[in-house]
């Protein structure tokens, strides 16, 4: 097997990203990724692959393959994206969830899971698994806006805000040019959202 870094949809996405001014790295060095774990809702990878990266004034967005198989000869069962921001306004932890993904199925082996909570938005509770200390805390982490906007996306996936930061996957995207894009946008209409 000839491995991910030397795939077509690789050299594409190195193609996309330097089309855009983006800076890319087909194996970038784990010490930006590894703090941000434990996820509160993700399995951690063994690796990370393929990150772009677009730098604005309030900070990073990052976009990077998380590589869930035993080496890189070993293709995994699935092959996602995520979407990590950083922003100085976002200052609440919570996580939600809506759907059961393969990059969701976490072992609490060191830690307590986070609690579940309901927040009080009927719509969010019937349809969204929520994690944080309390309501207010997930209520204050997903405004209303951001919410709504989900709401209207249909989204499947996960999204975990944090003090400084956010780390975001959505179902069904593959570690392709299109998706990037896709994840992109999607990311930055969240944060938005959330600190707007």
């Amino acid at each position: 097997m000839s491995g991910p870094q030397r795939s077509f949809s690789a050299e594409r996405i190195g193609a996309w990203a330097y089309a855009n001014g983006f800076t890319w790295n087909p194996f970038p060095g784990e010490s930006w990724f590894r703090p941000w774990e434990p996820h509160d809702n993700i399995a951690p990878p063994g690796q990370y692959l393929h990150a772009v990266t677009r730098h604005t004034p309030h900070g990073p967005y990052v976009l990077v393959e998380p590589w869930y198989a035993t080496d890189l000869d070993t293709e995994p069962l699935e092959r996602t994206v995520f979407a990590y921001a950083t922003h100085p306004r976002l200052v609440r932890r919570a996580a939600m969830r809506v759907g059961e993904h393969f990059v969701t199925r976490v072992a609490y082996l060191e830690s307590a899971p986070p609690p579940k909570v309901e927040i009080g938005d009927k719509l969010w509770d019937a349809h969204v698994t929520t994690f944080a200390v309390s309501p207010a805390e997930a209520a204050a982490a997903f405004p209303s806006r951001l919410r709504s906007m989900l709401a209207s996306w249909g989204f499947q996936g996960h999204l975990e805000m944090r003090p400084g930061g956010l780390v975001m996957f959505m179902a069904g995207l593959r570690p392709v040019p299109e998706h990037y894009q896709r994840l992109l946008g999607a990311t930055r209409e969240v944060l938005h959202a959330a600190v707007g």
